[in-house]
Protein backbone atom coordinates (compact mmCIF):
# COMPACT_ATOMS: atom_id res chain seq x y z
CA UNK A 1 0.00 0.00 0.00
CA UNK A 2 1.18 3.32 -0.73
CA UNK A 3 -0.61 6.77 0.73
CA UNK A 4 0.70 10.20 -0.88
CA UNK A 5 -0.72 12.49 2.14
CA UNK A 6 -0.71 15.87 -0.43
CA UNK A 7 -1.26 14.24 -3.96
CA UNK A 8 -4.87 16.01 -4.55
CA UNK A 9 -4.19 19.68 -5.00
CA UNK A 10 -6.65 22.49 -6.44
CA UNK A 11 -6.77 22.63 -10.52
CA UNK A 12 -9.10 24.66 -12.26
CA UNK A 13 -12.28 23.99 -10.91
CA UNK A 14 -11.06 20.71 -10.11
CA UNK A 15 -8.95 18.44 -8.37
CA UNK A 16 -5.39 17.80 -10.14
CA UNK A 17 -2.10 15.80 -9.00
CA UNK A 18 0.96 16.99 -7.35
CA UNK A 19 3.29 17.89 -9.91
CA UNK A 20 5.91 15.90 -8.16
CA UNK A 21 4.02 12.46 -9.48
CA UNK A 22 3.93 13.73 -12.52
CA UNK A 23 6.48 10.69 -13.55
CA UNK A 24 3.47 8.29 -12.56
CA UNK A 25 0.77 10.46 -14.37
CA UNK A 26 -0.40 7.68 -17.23
CA UNK A 27 0.09 4.69 -14.80
CA UNK A 28 -2.68 6.13 -12.35
CA UNK A 29 -5.03 7.23 -14.76
CA UNK A 30 -5.94 3.60 -15.63
CA UNK A 31 -6.53 2.57 -12.65
CA UNK A 32 -9.96 1.71 -10.89
CA UNK A 33 -10.83 4.62 -8.20
CA UNK A 34 -13.19 4.47 -5.31
CA UNK A 35 -13.43 8.63 -3.95
CA UNK A 36 -13.67 9.34 0.02
CA UNK A 37 -14.20 12.55 2.10
CA UNK A 38 -11.48 12.76 4.21
CA UNK A 39 -9.42 16.06 6.46
CA UNK A 40 -6.23 16.44 5.37
CA UNK A 41 -3.79 14.53 7.44
CA UNK A 42 0.40 14.94 7.63
CA UNK A 43 1.85 11.68 7.23
CA UNK A 44 1.95 11.16 10.98
CA UNK A 45 -1.89 11.91 11.25
CA UNK A 46 -2.15 8.94 8.40
CA UNK A 47 -0.21 6.39 10.33
CA UNK A 48 -1.91 7.32 14.03
CA UNK A 49 -5.55 6.96 11.96
CA UNK A 50 -4.61 3.71 10.74
CA UNK A 51 -3.38 2.45 14.23
CA UNK A 52 -6.50 4.37 15.90
CA UNK A 53 -4.16 6.60 17.82
CA UNK A 54 -3.16 10.21 18.73
CA UNK A 55 -0.41 11.52 17.09
CA UNK A 56 1.03 13.13 20.18
CA UNK A 57 0.54 9.46 21.60
CA UNK A 58 2.38 8.08 19.07
CA UNK A 59 5.56 10.90 19.66
CA UNK A 60 5.33 10.27 23.75
CA UNK A 61 5.60 6.97 24.04
CA UNK A 62 8.64 6.67 22.01
CA UNK A 63 10.04 9.72 24.69
CA UNK A 64 11.94 8.08 28.10
CA UNK A 65 12.00 11.89 29.49
CA UNK A 66 8.39 13.05 30.04
CA UNK A 67 8.58 15.27 32.65
CA UNK A 68 6.36 13.35 35.82
CA UNK A 69 4.21 16.15 35.93
CA UNK A 70 3.10 16.24 32.34
CA UNK A 71 -0.89 16.23 31.69
CA UNK A 72 -1.27 17.46 28.02
CA UNK A 73 1.30 16.39 25.15
CA UNK A 74 1.33 18.39 21.24
CA UNK A 75 2.95 17.82 18.24
CA UNK A 76 5.22 20.52 17.37
CA UNK A 77 5.62 21.25 13.65
CA UNK A 78 8.68 23.37 12.92
CA UNK A 79 8.31 25.17 9.15
CA UNK A 80 9.65 27.93 6.77
CA UNK A 81 7.33 30.35 5.92
CA UNK A 82 7.19 33.28 2.75
CA UNK A 83 5.55 36.82 3.81
CA UNK A 84 3.48 37.84 0.97
CA UNK A 85 1.48 41.46 0.92
CA UNK A 86 -1.85 39.98 3.18
CA UNK A 87 -0.75 36.70 4.38
CA UNK A 88 1.82 34.26 5.35
CA UNK A 89 2.76 31.14 3.28
CA UNK A 90 4.32 28.06 4.67
CA UNK A 91 6.42 26.33 2.46
CA UNK A 92 5.03 21.81 2.37
CA UNK A 93 6.74 20.28 4.54
CA UNK A 94 8.06 17.49 2.23
CA UNK A 95 10.27 20.31 0.82
CA UNK A 96 11.82 21.46 4.60
CA UNK A 97 14.90 20.14 5.49
CA UNK A 98 14.76 18.60 9.12
CA UNK A 99 17.50 16.89 10.77
CA UNK A 100 17.83 15.46 14.88
CA UNK A 101 20.57 18.38 15.08
CA UNK A 102 17.89 20.93 14.28
CA UNK A 103 15.54 19.31 16.86
CA UNK A 104 18.17 19.60 19.56
CA UNK A 105 19.18 23.27 18.20
CA UNK A 106 15.37 24.15 18.63
CA UNK A 107 14.83 22.45 22.26
CA UNK A 108 17.90 24.61 23.31
CA UNK A 109 16.68 27.82 21.98
CA UNK A 110 13.01 27.67 22.75
CA UNK A 111 12.74 25.89 26.41
CA UNK A 112 13.28 28.91 28.81
CA UNK A 113 10.50 30.44 26.76
CA UNK A 114 8.69 27.48 27.31
CA UNK A 115 9.06 26.56 31.00
CA UNK A 116 7.94 29.59 32.32
CA UNK A 117 4.88 28.36 30.84
CA UNK A 118 5.21 24.96 32.66
CA UNK A 119 5.80 23.44 29.27
CA UNK A 120 8.73 21.76 27.36
CA UNK A 121 9.78 20.78 24.40
CA UNK A 122 11.39 17.50 23.86
CA UNK A 123 13.03 15.46 21.20
CA UNK A 124 11.71 12.19 20.01
CA UNK A 125 14.26 11.39 17.18
CA UNK A 126 13.89 13.92 14.47
CA UNK A 127 10.44 14.51 15.49
CA UNK A 128 9.42 17.23 18.45
CA UNK A 129 6.85 17.02 20.85
CA UNK A 130 5.69 19.62 23.87
CA UNK A 131 4.64 18.69 27.03
CA UNK A 132 2.25 20.76 29.29
CA UNK A 133 1.93 20.17 32.60
CA UNK A 134 -1.23 22.87 32.73
CA UNK A 135 -3.33 21.47 29.90
CA UNK A 136 -4.56 23.87 27.14
CA UNK A 137 -8.44 24.36 26.48
CA UNK A 138 -7.63 24.96 22.37
CA UNK A 139 -8.30 22.82 19.10
CA UNK A 140 -5.84 24.45 16.77
CA UNK A 141 -6.32 22.83 12.61
CA UNK A 142 -3.66 20.57 11.71
CA UNK A 143 -0.52 20.78 10.65
CA UNK A 144 -1.48 19.29 7.32
CA UNK A 145 -4.02 22.62 6.95
CA UNK A 146 -1.57 24.75 7.28
CA UNK A 147 1.35 23.23 5.48
CA UNK A 148 1.88 24.20 1.51
CA UNK A 149 -0.67 26.82 2.78
CA UNK A 150 -1.14 30.24 5.09
CA UNK A 151 -0.77 30.60 8.66
CA UNK A 152 -4.65 31.36 10.03
CA UNK A 153 -5.56 34.82 10.78
CA UNK A 154 -7.46 33.86 13.75
CA UNK A 155 -7.39 32.26 16.70
CA UNK A 156 -8.41 28.30 16.89
CA UNK A 157 -11.23 27.38 19.46
CA UNK A 158 -11.15 26.91 22.93
CA UNK A 159 -10.55 28.87 25.96
CA UNK A 160 -7.19 28.51 25.61
CA UNK A 161 -6.90 30.14 21.59
CA UNK A 162 -5.37 32.99 22.08
CA UNK A 163 -2.57 31.66 25.13
CA UNK A 164 -1.72 29.34 22.26
CA UNK A 165 -1.39 32.03 19.18
CA UNK A 166 0.50 34.31 21.54
CA UNK A 167 3.39 31.64 22.51
CA UNK A 168 3.42 30.39 18.64
CA UNK A 169 4.01 34.57 17.97
CA UNK A 170 6.63 34.64 20.73
CA UNK A 171 8.00 31.11 18.66
CA UNK A 172 8.61 33.65 16.16
CA UNK A 173 9.58 36.41 17.16
CA UNK A 174 12.57 34.26 19.16
CA UNK A 175 13.58 33.24 15.91
CA UNK A 176 13.50 35.95 13.79
CA UNK A 177 16.99 36.59 14.79
CA UNK A 178 18.29 32.97 16.03
CA UNK A 179 19.11 30.92 13.73
CA UNK A 180 21.27 27.26 13.39
CA UNK A 181 24.54 28.00 12.35
CA UNK A 182 24.66 24.06 11.59
CA UNK A 183 21.75 25.02 8.78
CA UNK A 184 23.50 27.76 6.40
CA UNK A 185 22.25 27.81 3.17
CA UNK A 186 18.88 25.92 3.58
CA UNK A 187 15.33 26.98 4.82
CA UNK A 188 15.24 29.00 7.92
CA UNK A 189 13.67 28.03 10.72
CA UNK A 190 10.56 30.30 11.31
CA UNK A 191 8.37 29.41 13.76
CA UNK A 192 6.42 25.82 15.46
CA UNK A 193 2.63 24.87 14.56
CA UNK A 194 1.70 23.28 18.12
CA UNK A 195 -1.21 20.85 17.32
CA UNK A 196 -3.03 17.30 17.66
CA UNK A 197 -3.22 17.67 21.65
CA UNK A 198 -3.45 14.50 23.40
CA UNK A 199 -4.40 13.71 27.70
CA UNK A 200 -1.37 12.59 29.19
CA UNK A 201 -0.39 9.30 30.40
CA UNK A 202 -2.38 7.44 28.02
CA UNK A 203 -2.08 3.96 26.51
CA UNK A 204 0.46 2.78 23.92
CA UNK A 205 -0.93 1.39 20.99
CA UNK A 206 0.53 -2.04 20.78
CA UNK A 207 0.83 -4.22 17.13
CA UNK A 208 2.18 -1.49 15.81
CA UNK A 209 2.99 -1.92 11.68
CA UNK A 210 6.19 -1.31 9.94
CA UNK A 211 5.85 1.51 6.87
CA UNK A 212 8.45 3.17 4.87
CA UNK A 213 8.83 6.80 4.91
CA UNK A 214 11.55 10.05 4.64
CA UNK A 215 9.14 12.07 6.57
CA UNK A 216 11.02 13.00 9.86
CA UNK A 217 8.08 13.01 12.22
CA UNK A 218 7.13 9.35 11.20
CA UNK A 219 10.76 8.03 10.99
CA UNK A 220 10.47 8.79 14.56
CA UNK A 221 7.44 6.19 15.81
CA UNK A 222 7.49 3.93 12.91
CA UNK A 223 10.03 0.77 12.05
CA UNK A 224 10.39 0.70 8.44
CA UNK A 225 12.20 -2.81 8.32
CA UNK A 226 10.41 -5.12 5.93
CA UNK A 227 7.52 -2.73 5.35
CA UNK A 228 4.74 -3.48 2.98
CA UNK A 229 3.25 0.12 3.95
CA UNK A 230 4.74 3.56 2.51
CA UNK A 231 3.19 6.90 3.65
CA UNK A 232 5.06 10.38 2.51
CA UNK A 233 4.36 13.74 0.88
CA UNK A 234 4.12 14.20 -2.76
CA UNK A 235 7.68 16.07 -2.98
CA UNK A 236 9.90 12.88 -0.94
CA UNK A 237 8.13 9.81 -3.25
CA UNK A 238 11.21 9.91 -5.95
CA UNK A 239 12.95 8.62 -2.40
CA UNK A 240 10.89 6.11 -2.25
CA UNK A 241 9.43 4.54 -5.66
CA UNK A 242 11.09 4.97 -8.84
CA UNK A 243 9.19 5.54 -11.69
CA UNK A 244 9.82 2.36 -13.36
CA UNK A 245 9.63 0.26 -10.64
CA UNK A 246 5.78 -1.49 -10.34
CA UNK A 247 2.97 0.41 -8.47
CA UNK A 248 1.80 -0.88 -4.99
CA UNK A 249 -1.27 -2.88 -5.45
CA UNK A 250 -3.05 -0.55 -3.25
CA UNK A 251 -2.77 3.57 -3.50
CA UNK A 252 -4.24 6.05 -2.20
CA UNK A 253 -3.89 9.75 -3.13
CA UNK A 254 -5.41 12.86 -0.49
CA UNK A 255 -5.40 15.98 -0.67
CA UNK A 256 -7.92 18.82 -0.48
CA UNK A 257 -10.59 16.51 1.60
CA UNK A 258 -10.50 14.29 -1.10
CA UNK A 259 -9.02 10.50 -1.29
CA UNK A 260 -9.02 8.35 -4.14
CA UNK A 261 -8.30 5.01 -3.50
CA UNK A 262 -6.70 3.50 -6.83
CA UNK A 263 -6.68 -0.37 -7.33
CA UNK A 264 -5.63 -2.88 -10.52
CA UNK A 265 -8.24 -3.10 -12.90
CA UNK A 266 -7.78 -5.97 -15.20
CA UNK A 267 -11.20 -5.46 -17.25
CA UNK A 268 -10.29 -1.28 -17.52
CA UNK A 269 -9.19 -0.06 -20.17
CA UNK A 270 -10.64 3.32 -19.81
CA UNK A 271 -8.27 6.43 -19.10
CA UNK A 272 -9.43 8.38 -16.40
CA UNK A 273 -7.75 12.15 -17.63
CA UNK A 274 -9.40 14.03 -15.30
CA UNK A 275 -9.62 13.63 -10.95
CA UNK A 276 -13.34 14.14 -10.42
CA UNK A 277 -15.20 12.92 -7.59
CA UNK A 278 -17.61 11.05 -8.11
CA UNK A 279 -19.93 8.81 -5.13
CA UNK A 280 -18.20 10.06 -2.31
CA UNK A 281 -17.83 7.81 0.75
CA UNK A 282 -17.77 9.22 4.23
CA UNK A 283 -14.21 8.80 5.78
CA UNK A 284 -14.99 6.25 8.36
CA UNK A 285 -15.70 3.93 6.16
CA UNK A 286 -12.11 4.74 4.48
CA UNK A 287 -10.16 4.01 7.71
CA UNK A 288 -12.31 0.33 8.42
CA UNK A 289 -11.05 -0.48 4.77
CA UNK A 290 -7.72 0.80 5.64
CA UNK A 291 -7.77 -1.63 8.92
CA UNK A 292 -9.20 -4.75 7.48
CA UNK A 293 -6.67 -4.53 4.88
Amino acid sequence: MLIVSDALIEGNKTLTLHPALLPWHKKLEFRRRQWFSCKDKTPLEWYAAIVDASPAVLLATQCSNIPVDTKQCWVASPYHSQLGRDQVRVIPEGLFPWCAEDAIWLCDVLNPLLGEEGMHLLRVGTALLLTCCDPMDAQPMSFARVSGKTLPNRHPEGSDGGRLMRLVSEIQMILHNNQPPHRSGQSEINGLWIWGESVWPAAASEGMPTVATRNPFLQAVADGKDANMTITEADRLPDLLKPEAPLPVHLLLAGEDYVVHLTKSYFNLFRHKTWDTSSVKDEEKLFAALRRL
